[in-house]
């Protein structure tokens, strides 16, 4: 067994009454894909928002490298290796696909802000190699001749991998995917497959994704967890979702086992 990269536990959280997460737990190995699925309101946006500072638990643990980063703003969280996409792409439209890629590495970028003014060598040297790293990413997702474009004059699918893109740009050792697929045709979702296991192993980055689209569960993820109502009801292969009878009802709605394929 590995060591986990990312380890949440017992982790909680509630919106005045109502209990939104109970107890839940994960373990992230490197190289590994987990998903993250169940019915609408079950949690799982919440399990994210939690693991990036967005909301401070009521109890549990999120430990990132041995360091348990719960209380640590989200723009410090994302600077020690977790970085995430939203289920609702959120680029800056009017800026170029460049430039929103190169925002989310400026969290660990070191030089003060009178060298920002001043235009000092070292922030000359910093801004180059970002510039550099962020057109190199955008190149292995086959965005290089989009670069300089507003981000709002991309298709759909295009804009998706700008995200991915930024995501990745800060070197991250956790990549979280909220509903990746969300508005792809089948088509659409094999290519973003095929991207995530080639970010997978070409950057060395864990995966957890949520989503609603099996055939990409079924794809990517290494095991799989089942929400409902903020608990977790199922641990374990992606194969063996549709034989549990609990899963089938909570997350499909009937009884009959649903095509997974």
């Amino acid at each position: 067994m590995r060591a986990p990269i990312l380890r949440v536990e017992n982790l909680s959280h509630s919106f005045g009454g109502l209990s939104a997460v109970r107890s839940f737990c994960l373990s992230v190995e490197p190289d590994t894909v987990w998903g993250i699925i169940g019915p609408n309101g079950a949690g799982k946006t919440t399990v994210f928002n939690l693991v990036t500072g967005v909301y401070k638990p009521d109890s549990g643990a999120v430990m990132l490298n041995g360091e348990n980063v719960v209380g640590l703003p989200s723009h410090a969280i994302a600077s020690r290796g977790i970085s995430r996409t939203f289920q609702n792409i959120r680029l800056f439209k009017s800026m170029t696909v460049l430039d929103n890629v190169k925002t989310a590495a400026y969290s660990r970028l070191t030089y003060p802000l009178v060298s920002a003014l001043v235009r000092t060598a070292t922030f000359g040297r910093m801004e180059r190699d970002l510039t550099a790293r962020a057109a190199t990413l955008l190149g292995e997702l086959g965005l290089s001749d989009r670069q300089n474009d507003a981000a709002a004059s991309l298709p759909y699918g295009m804009q998706r991998r700008v995200e991915l893109a930024r995501a990745l740009v800060d070197g991250p050792c956790v990549l979280l995917l909220d509903e990746p697929g969300a508005g792809m045709n089948p088509s659409e979702l094999d290519g973003l497959a095929r991207l995530i296991l080639r970010m997978k192993r070409e950057y060395g980055v864990a995966i957890v994704l949520i989503e609603h689209r099996m055939q990409l569960v079924m794809k990517l993820c290494d095991r799989v967890k089942v929400l409902n109502f903020g608990e977790t009801i199922f641990e374990g292969n992606p194969a063996d979702l549709a034989g549990d009878p609990t899963v089938v009802r909570a997350y499909f709605g009937e009884d009959d086992a649903p095509s997974v394929n």
